[in-house]
């Protein structure tokens, strides 16, 4: 009995020993051909009070360094050989921290500075995938009160940008533009609705 024991347990060390060895000989997932971040903002907002910009939600899909395609039945796939330098949504975190101006009255600032500001940016992207040739983006924009957090305002905002030559290099420059000019839409939109408290005062007498 013992050496039928012995045995069956050096058998289940062998399997396990070879099984541990398969996994480690499997081919590694192939690494992009490039690597892209999201264009620069060109048209800089103006704030007039400071605005903690959050991190958004978005589907894991667009959230993550992959980039995808969606088909004309709305199926979204994968794109190979291309990717994002960082998760999507970091990267729109930042570039629209870039998309204020750095004189202005009002700053934009990150979250995890753990400063705090009369307004905050909760944000979702809902769209951020190439459409044939074209890069297709969507965000959903509420600014809420920095002290309360209700809602102030709400907006939804899109851009789309042409590839200007072929090929899946030239389809990942596209969507970057396509996200650039989101958040530039974006910029603006929180620019506009997000006033100094004392602004906000005089608009209400005013009324």
């Amino acid at each position: 009995m013992t050496s039928k024991k012995n045995f069956w347990t050096a058998s289940a060390i062998a399997f396990l020993m070879a099984a541990s060895g398969c996994v480690s000989v499997l081919p590694e997932q192939p690494k992009p051909e490039a690597v892209y971040q999201l264009a620069e903002p060109q048209a800089l907002a103006e704030l007039r009070t400071h605005v903690v910009i959050r991190e958004p939600d978005a589907p894991r899909l667009f959230a993550s360094r992959t980039i995808t395609s969606q088909s004309p039945d709305g199926g979204l796939k994968v794109v190979s050989g291309v990717a994002w330098a960082d998760r999507a949504t970091r990267m729109f975190q930042v570039t629209m921290l870039d998309a204020f101006k750095g004189d202005g009255p009002g700053l934009a600032v990150d979250d995890v500075t753990g400063v705090s500001g009369e307004y905050e940016l909760y944000w979702r992207v809902s769209e951020f995938s190439l459409q044939g040739t074209e890069g297709v983006c969507e965000l959903q924009l509420t600014l809420l009160d920095g002290r309360s957090r209700v809602p102030v305002a709400q907006q939804s905002v899109s851009a789309r940008a042409q590839a200007t030559s072929k090929g899946d290099l030239a389809r990942a420059r596209a969507l970057s533009d396509a996200g650039r000019l989101c958040v530039e839409k974006a910029a603006s939109f929180i620019a506009e609705r997000a006033l100094p408290a004392e602004d906000e005062a005089g608009d209400s007498l005013a009324g």
